[in-house]
């Protein structure tokens, strides 16, 4: 249904909305980005995990992913386990860490964390660490939906707890988080953590016209209850 006016007439329907749809169509536009993962860095596949409950191990990749984004190469890591993400170029959309469940603990992790990974078992034991804070809130590598296997995974269990227990009661708004799709199709892909300075800020040219567009919105609503 339509806007009623004060005389009784109907606005026409979806005037208001298109508008809006515009401006706020105009900003994303701007704001939009890809990024291409081109490599993976320090990590290993098959680290041997006890997932949802399974008493079976399941064979994961944990690892750094090495991203291009708008011509600057980063180091992200994975924040959803259970979601793919390959060696190709994605639809994109940048986030702050509190815009993603437990994503201020995770940001801190890889904040402090990922400058400092220097061989392949530190880069396991931080990914499945922000794995534990993401999906199960930080209880630790042996409990909850998140464990690793404790006897094939004895030497990394120490090394990834050390780092979910130095992430108790931190947080952190230093990094950027990116909501992945596959191009061809908009399905998600996997999302990921990566550095503050990947954030897409709109252009200053953008702003204005959003501004522009949301004062003009605002002026037509005035006119019509007037």
């Amino acid at each position: 249904m339509g806007m009623l006016l004060p005389s009784g007439f109907l606005q026409p329907a979806g005037f208001v909305g298109r508008l809006l749809l515009i401006t706020i169509g105009l900003a994303s536009a701007a704001g939009a980005s890809t990024i291409t993962v081109y490599n993976v860095g320090f990590g290993r596949n098959g680290v041997s995990m006890l997932l949802n409950g399974s008493t079976t191990p399941a064979a994961e990749y944990a690892t750094e992913i090495l991203i291009t984004k708008g011509g600057t190469n980063y180091i992200a890591y994975c924040l959803d386990l259970f979601t793919s993400i390959g060696l190709d170029t994605y639809d994109t959309t940048t986030g702050l860490p509190n815009s993603y469940p437990n994503g201020l603990r995770a940001a801190w992790l890889f904040e402090n964390y990922f400058q400092l990974t220097t061989y392949a078992e530190q880069a396991v034991a931080l990914q499945v660490a922000i794995w534990d804070v993401i999906h199960d809130g930080g209880d630790g590598l042996t409990s909850g939906n998140i464990q690793l296997d404790p006897t094939l995974e004895a030497a990394l269990l120490p090394l990834a707890n050390a780092l979910v227990l130095a992430s108790f009661g931190q947080s952190s708004m230093n990094a950027t988080i990116l909501y992945n799709t596959v191009i061809s199709n908009g399905a998600p892909a996997q999302t990921l953590i990566t550095s503050a300075d990947a954030f897409d800020t709109p252009e200053p040219g953008t702003v204005a016209l959003t501004a522009a567009g949301l004062a003009s919105l605002w002026a037509f609503r005035r006119r019509i209850r007037s």
